[in-house]
């Protein structure tokens, strides 16, 4: 047999956990598919895209720690 709980400070330190998880899931969401979501962008394959142009991480003739690069 289980015992009550007459401490209801666990169950709210469970519940407030819970509802900040599953309310940034819901948010996150509704970002995602929600009326404003044609406004999100895609970064990587913006970035993706520079690369292929050659504008990718600012290599414009400038000597940048050419330790670093590897040509």
């Amino acid at each position: 047999m289980l015992g009550t709980i007459k401490d209801p400070t666990l169950f709210l330190l469970f519940g407030s956990v819970g509802l900040l998880l599953f309310g940034s899931i819901g948010y996150g969401i509704y970002t995602t598919v929600g009326p404003s979501s044609h406004k999100l962008r895609d970064t990587i394959q913006e970035h993706a895209r520079m690369h292929e142009l050659g504008i990718a991480h600012g290599h414009n003739g400038h000597n940048h720690n050419e330790a670093e690069h590897i040509h």
